[in-house]
């Protein structure tokens, strides 16, 4: 049965990034506390994953600096690829998770979600 899966990623934003983008925001918005950005993963699966390739997804999808814990009461502004593109990042991440033996993966896509 063809489905979707989400999956959390890590740190969207370098330290450096982070600072330069909150000093620009902050010009504008005084009032701002804090911006933090995570990617999140998309997967459209053909099938349901087992467990272990469950695994082998959260693995592939692992890497660069782990997220900062968001809090609860900041609001999300979740930014994808336009609908019907495939992004360079979606070609290569879906070729590699066949290459890890995903077949039943038919294709990875990743926004990133802003708080």
């Amino acid at each position: 049965m063809p489905g979707f899966l989400s999956l959390r990623g890590t740190n969207a934003l370098s330290d450096f990034r982070h600072r330069k983008l909150l000093s620009s925001l902050r010009d504008a918005l005084p009032t701002l506390s804090d911006i933090c950005a995570e990617f999140w993963h998309f997967a459209e699966v053909q099938q349901p994953l087992s467990a272990g390739q469950q695994r082998v997804l959260e693995r592939v999808l692992t890497y660069g600096p782990g997220a900062d814990a968001v809090r609860s009461v900041a609001q999300m502004l979740l930014v994808l690829p336009r609908y019907g593109t495939i992004s360079p990042w979606s070609s290569n991440a879906t070729d590699i998770a066949h290459a890890c033996g995903l077949d039943a993966v038919k294709r990875l896509e990743r926004g990133v979600a802003w708080y």
